[in-house]
């Protein structure tokens, strides 16, 4: 059995020298790329390997799977990064020296968090066993196999990483024909709201850049109206949606506010001076709606060759139906999620927030009016 030790940081080794695809060895042995996660032996077929990096910093991702670690730039592309102890059930544990990254291609680029990479190994085929046959800690239907090992290595199963991956983010609509059967394929999402945001020379977008709990984000510029700060006073309105915060009156008219830290799922915080409201137009702009801000940050024209869509992995997420789009700045260092406004808001809980406000406006003045 050939086996090559990888160097942490480098690329992954060639196949041994002489063996070719139209040799009857190459017939009649595979290559995979073996790593632990959380002490468990597993591999994953050479020919899906890219590349393995070490960890990058990443930006977070609001109401994704707990096992995307999130999202970094990786030479121009936008990268998914999954976590694999996650998605085994595994305790999660702060990254070290030898926590590696394995870029694994389905159509398009995943990362995957592991806790080692161990080594390249070229094996028979006919070592490979039914994982069906064997006890693993991982369901027989996310392996493609079992490799028993005598050495060091012991057990090691073959993970069917396009499988587990698909399941985690129930892709419902993967192009299979494109992937081989196993991987995440698929059209990629159109840019939607940014890509209407276009100048005539069709090369430059705008976009209003703001933070919601540390994360930045952009609206593209025709959905924001104004941005005013938010007022001492918001009614809060019965029985709405937990993300509305209530309404409050803005040129003489009722605009219900919401919260992005709400629609998120995120930690609420304590009020501050730099909080903002966005008034964004939703459809054809007959609906308002005000967007509680963190902070605003700037107005942005990007080069629309710097902005990516969501990778199809995510997009298919109804999760993160909110994000169309993610745009790369300082050389890829500095990534933004562009929201829709279309996708952000249930039109008819928004609605329903505004009759139920003018309800209770009219309740109160009919009281006024009996009690004169």
């Amino acid at each position: 059995m050939y086996q090559s030790k990888i160097v942490p940081g480098d690329a992954v080794p060639a196949p041994p020298e002489g063996l070719t695809p139209g040799d009857a060895s190459a017939r009649t042995t595979r290559q995979f790329t073996i790593f632990t996660v959380d002490g468990e032996n597993f591999a994953v077929s050479l020919d899906e390997v890219k590349e393995i990096i070490r960890l990058p910093e990443v930006v977070r991702v609001p109401l994704a799977p707990p096992s995307l670690e999130g999202l970094t730039n990786l030479r121009g592309t936008v990268l998914p990064i999954v976590n694999t102890r996650s998605l085994f059930g595994g305790a999660p544990v702060p990254p070290d020296d030898a926590t590696r990254v394995v870029i694994l291609d389905h159509g398009q680029p995943v990362g995957i968090v592991v806790d080692r990479v161990v080594s390249v190994v070229t094996i028979e085929s006919e070592r490979i066993e039914d994982a069906a046959a064997v006890e693993t800690s991982v369901r027989s239907d996310l392996l493609r196999g079992v490799i028993k090992d005598d050495g060091e290595l012991g057990l090691v199963m073959i993970l069917a990483s396009g499988r587990l991956i698909e399941q985690e983010f129930d892709l419902l609509a993967l192009a299979r024909a494109g992937s081989g059967g196993d991987g995440v394929g698929g059209e990629v999402r159109p840019i939607e709201a940014a890509a209407q945001s276009v100048d005539a020379a069709g090369e430059e977008i705008q976009l209003v850049s703001f933070e919601v709990a540390g994360q930045e984000y952009a609206l593209p510029i025709h959905s924001v109206r104004e941005i005013v700060q938010l007022p001492e006073n918001v009614t809060r309105v019965p029985h709405a949606a937990p993300s509305v915060m209530g309404v409050i009156s803005l040129r003489e008219r009722l605009l219900p506010v919401v919260c992005l830290r709400r629609l998120f799922g995120l930690p609420a915080a304590e009020r501050a001076d730099h909080n903002r409201v966005a008034v964004v137009s939703v459809g054809d702009g007959s609906l308002l709606v005000g967007v509680v801000l963190d902070r605003v940050n700037e107005v942005l024209r990007v080069r629309r060759g710097g902005v990516d869509a969501m990778p199809p992995m995510l997009a298919e997420d109804t999760n993160l139906a909110e994000i169309t789009a993610i745009c790369r700045l300082d050389g890829g260092k500095r990534l933004v999620s562009i929201l829709s406004a279309e996708a952000m808001f249930d039109r008819r809980a928004i609605e329903g927030a505004l009759e139920s406000a003018i309800e209770a406006t009219d309740g109160e003045m009919a009281a006024m009016t009996e009690a004169t």
